[in-house]
């Protein structure tokens, strides 16, 4: 061995060499990322021959400063000898005992910090001291998409930044920009073709897309070099049968750019990515901002008032609000210069031309070197602004399409009528109308000739604002409609089937409230005092319903109703209730004259309907305290949010369930062993009913959808994570990126998973779901859900969320969740609730690395909130004044039984402290 090759520590890798002539080697050392995991080792030129035929003093060397894996970056050191001799990576593993990875070529340092090995090699290889080979690809560290992508071909390279897709051909490009671009850990581009030559076909980028995996395929971005491309990527999203996503310039160092027809520099677009379908226009997807511009709307920024700038792949489109272009003016194919489309068919204000010079200074320099003002009308009204030698007569494009109050073609609308701010006159009644009740589509093919022009007799428009106003008119007389026919009355609505009375059973332990008073108060706010409606004196008082104890664990722990009170505490009654008189209907600003006299002749047609229902015994807030047999959830907490305040009680008397008879409730729980929330509303039945439905709604939130409980051993398949993909929209993406860093971070899931697609979906669904638990999701997502909670490491720990202050429960009995909750550390300092439920869990789900930490000093972290998945079974081990003790069942009760306790003391101080809106829901069923 040479003495002046030495093995020397430079920062986080070990360097071979000497390092007085080796500069190279010590400057690629100082600048590669750390790794938990493994050790780099860059060889020097000088000691390359040592390396490659495994030097005793220099692997004795390693074996001394190396900690754990090898990472051995030399060129060609995992390649095959030229006489069949076994790479040098593999006698070096076989040496040490531990595995080492090298480069099957020659690598190239990236601005990163990463390594990629270009040409037509197997990138970087693995070697195992028992022999396996496995190969990463080109990139390293690896990308989540590197998996699974196309091996390299004449016309597809690959790319730090993905692939590249050229003609068949085509000459090499060795010094281009492309193939030192360091990756993008969120996405993967295709880019296609090259400054100066023809295009790829579109058959070629559909047969290179078609082998990318799934999870790949659908993130994949296409990126056209050197030309626009729009006519290409329409026929690939046609042949694939599903939307492209398109980026709006090829990647480089400062994001992306447009170059010219020689491959240069020219500007960074401000439409960065659109989706394209071979049916319709593109949809912009992301986008940064054109100056300082306030956003009114996505894409579109306020110029002025009355005045916006949208944001286009060419550039940005500046034009009144009440004017809209062509698709073939706004969607058209961005190039090397920065086009601003600026329509005007008239004198543009001093105000407009004012703010279109600020937004033109404030462009980047790029884009101002680059600037071509498109006029679209008359371009003898820009002549005062101050990039007026920007402007270029270009050929006639079709002329802006001026929305009015009344197209010559449309029929005016019946009724009362809004003008939007975009200055559209619309009639009020069909945008907002009740799903059962669709409005009539207005003819729109024909009307007389005489029939005046309605924006001759309308004030005029108004400009819009950053908030949408809608404004009532009246319409003159000669457009005033005929008053319409009543509609036939509906038949009464049907009501369930009475539930069968469940078996008497000793009565639950209640939890106390710690402080009489404020539960007093909490159960004066939830019945609040409620006037008498007219036709209703004859009716029983309506109890509260208490909670229902088979109600599963609500929603999140961040996501409580405020002061602790969940949402069925003072729930409004889903018995039919008694239409008020026709003069008594409240007058809607969303009805037409039409849809006034049906809701009337459907108020005469119900009086059997509620007799029926009024019928019905009034003991189902006592029976409801009461542990019952498992059945579906009350309707009333499934009322879509959609649902107008009109038709909910047509929806209530539809779906009301009669509650137990009195008898059954007075076995089950005597009214004196109520807790003061539900006895202070068991008053006498001489009292009138209080309110009706329709005056509690307005203040009122409709419950949210229920979660969907999904099989124990169910597992998601690629078309259900494709299509929750779908519907998850931007917030997987976002999700994806937490991902990412969490298995950069913990490399042993990344490499337990074989499926690293579905790895990615599944953990970045359960992401969502901690983000957002009580959000609408399908059935899709949630086996994703369960798939994705299953990857996450366990914790045995004491977790607490927060229940109301009257939960009824029997000691030793088993509660089963149906769907996954999020529960609090018990080592927090936040009160939770006026009671607290105590869990010992060994199945819980860590969510540390997945969330973020907060941004404020004022928020509370909630990276080590717990998961408890659904089916989980906990057993009541104690039932105390204020704090119920649970475990999971099957673990051992003293132990879980101490730890709980030891958890409740150190919580002492806490659970007295008001309630906030933080961990909180009541317990499921026993």
């Amino acid at each position: 061995m040479d003495e002046s090759i030495t093995v020397e520590r430079v920062r986080h890798a070990l360097v071979v060499g000497r390092l007085d002539a080796d500069g190279a080697a010590v400057l690629l050392a100082a600048n590669l990322p750390p790794k938990r995991d493994r050790t780099y080792v860059v060889v020097g030129a000088s000691a390359r021959d040592a390396m490659t035929r495994i030097d005793p003093w220099v692997a004795a060397d390693l074996a001394d400063e190396a900690r754990g894996d090898l990472c051995v970056v030399a060129p060609g050191f995992g390649s095959m000898g030229g006489n069949g001799a076994l790479p040098p990576a593999k006698l070096l593993a076989d040496r040490l005992g531990v595995e080492v990875t090298a480069p099957d070529g020659e690598p190239v340092a990236l601005d990163d910090g990463s390594l990629f090995v270009p040409g037509q090699s197997c990138g970087w290889v693995s070697f195992r001291p028992d022999g396996r080979r496995t190969r990463i690809g080109a990139r390293l560290p690896a990308p989540w998409w590197q998996d699974g992508l196309p091996d390299p071909a004449e016309h597809l390279v690959h790319v730090p930044a993905g692939l590249w897709l050229r003609r068949p051909g085509a000459e090499p490009r060795d010094g281009d920009r492309l193939l030192t671009q360091a990756p993008d850990p969120d996405r993967m581009y295709v880019v296609l073709g090259a400054p100066g030559e023809p295009p790829p076909a579109s058959e070629s980028v559909v047969e290179v897309l078609r082998e990318l995996p799934d999870e790949s395929r659908d993130r994949a971005v296409l990126a056209c070099y050197g030309f626009g491309g729009g006519e290409l990527i329409r026929e690939v999203a046609g042949a694939l049968g599903a939307p492209v996503r398109v980026a709006h310039g090829v990647p480089s160092g400062d994001g992306l750019v447009q170059v010219d027809g020689e491959g240069a520099v020219r500007w960074r677009p401000f439409a960065v990515e659109s989706v394209y379908r071979d049916d319709g226009p593109p949809v912009l997807d992301r986008w940064l901002a054109p100056g300082t511009l306030a956003m009114v709307e996505p894409g579109s920024y306020r110029l002025a008032e009355g005045w916006r700038a949208d944001v286009v792949p060419r550039g940005l489109v500046v034009r009144p609000d009440a004017v809209h272009l062509d698709e073939a003016v706004t969607a058209a194919e961005p190039g090397p210069t920065a086009d601003v489309v600026f329509a005007a068919e008239r004198a543009v204000p001093p105000e407009v031309i004012a703010a279109f010079d600020r937004l033109v200074r404030e462009l980047p320099d790029a884009a101002r070197e680059n600037l071509r003002i498109v006029p679209v009308g008359d371009a003898s009204v820009l002549a005062d602004v101050e990039a007026a030698d920007r402007i270029e007569r270009v050929a006639e494009r079709p002329a802006p399409s001026r929305v009015t109050g009344a197209p010559q073609l449309v029929a005016p609308p019946k009724g009362a009528v809004m003008v939007t701010p975009d200055g559209r006159i619309l009639p009020v009644a069909p945008i907002l109308a009740a799903p059962a009740r669709p409005a009539a589509k207005n003819d729109v093919r024909s009307r007389p000739a005489d029939f005046p022009d309605i924006a001759s007799v309308l004030p005029p428009a108004r400009p819009a604002s950053s908030a949408p106003v809608q404004q009532q008119i009246q319409l003159p007389e000669v457009l005033q409609p005929n008053p319409a026919p009543p509609a036939p009355p509906r038949p009464p609505a049907s009501t369930w089937p009475t539930p069968p009375i469940p078996q008497a059973a000793p009565a639950p332990q209640t939890v106390q409230a710690p402080h009489a008073p404020q539960a007093a108060a909490q159960a004066q706010q939830a019945a609040p005092a409620q006037p008498a409606m007219p036709g209703s004196a004859q009716q029983a008082p309506r109890a509260v319903q208490a909670p229902a104890a088979h109600a599963p664990l609500w929603g999140h722990p961040r996501s409580a109703p405020a002061g602790g009170q969940p949402p069925w505490i003072g729930q409004l009654d889903t018995r039919p209730a008694p239409p008020a008189p026709a003069e008594a209907e409240p007058v809607w600003p969303t009805e037409t004259q039409a849809a006034a006299e049906e809701r009337k002749a459907e108020a005469a047609a119900q009086p059997d309907a509620v007799e029926d229902g009024a019928a019905q015994p009034e003991s189902g807030a006592v029976a409801e305290t009461e542990p019952t047999e498992d059945r579906a959830a009350e309707p009333s907490r499934s009322i879509p949010a959609t649902t107008s305040s009109r038709d909910f009680r047509a929806v209530a008397s539809a779906s009301a369930v009669p509650p137990p008879a009195p008898a059954a409730a007075k076995e089950a729980a005597p009214v004196g062993a109520l807790p003061a929330t539900v006895a202070s509303t068991t008053k006498s039945a001489a009292e009138p009913a209080t309110k009706s439905i329709t005056g509690l709604l307005p203040k009122r939130d409709l419950p949210a959808v229920q979660a969907v409980e999904v099989p124990e051993d169910a597992r998601s398949t690629p078309e259900q994570r494709r299509a929750m993909r779908a519907a998850l929209g931007s917030r997987y993406d976002v999700a994806t990126r937490a991902v990412t860093r969490l298995l950069s971070e913990r490399p042993g899931m990344r490499f337990a998973s074989e499926d690293r697609a579905a790895l990615l979906a599944e953990l970045a669904v359960v992401r969502v779901f901690a983000d957002d638990p009580t959000g609408e999701y399908d059935a899709d997502f949630y086996v994703c859900l369960a798939d994705g909670l299953r990857r996450l490491p366990t914790v045995r720990t004491v977790v607490v969320r927060g229940i109301p202050a009257n939960t009824a429960v029997r000691p030793e009995s088993v509660l089963r969740l149906p769907t996954p909750v999020v529960a609090a550390p018990a080592t927090g300092t936040e009160p939770v609730g006026p009671a607290e439920a105590l869990i010992w869990t060994t199945t819980g789900r860590r969510l540390d690395g997945l969330l973020d930490e907060p941004t404020a000093e004022s928020e509370v972290s909630h990276r080590g909130d717990v998961v408890l998945s659904g089916h989980t079974k906990l057993r009541v081990l104690a039932v105390e004044s204020d704090r119920i003790l649970l475990a999971e069942d099957g673990t051992a009760r003293d132990a879980a039984l101490t730890r709980l306790r030891a958890a409740a003391a150190a919580r002492a101080d806490i659970a007295n402290r008001p309630a906030t809106s933080r961990w909180f829901g009541p317990l499921p069923a026993a």
